[in-house]
């Protein structure tokens, strides 16, 4: 599986997760999110963007959703 933000501005990295992983909440979060998502939309299109995910139980829950809204706040 691979995970990649897409924009007309373009692009981030395309990051891989290891096969086996079981990507939870506390995965999607701490590794997806913070690790390798979040800083590369911040680095590519700093001043707009629109982040979608889909219904996945680790996008919706509410830790997922509060990492969203404090990190994207000031983006």
């Amino acid at each position: 599986m691979a995970s990649v933000g897409v924009s007309t501005l373009g692009r981030t990295n395309l990051h891989f997760v290891d096969p086996g992983v079981k990507i939870n909440g506390q995965y999607y979060r701490d590794t997806l999110l913070m690790k390798d998502l979040l800083p590369d939309i911040k680095q590519s299109s700093p001043d707009y963007f629109t982040f979608q995910q889909d219904g996945t139980p680790a996008h919706r829950t509410h830790e997922t959703v509060n990492l969203l809204r404090r990190e994207t706040l000031f983006l």
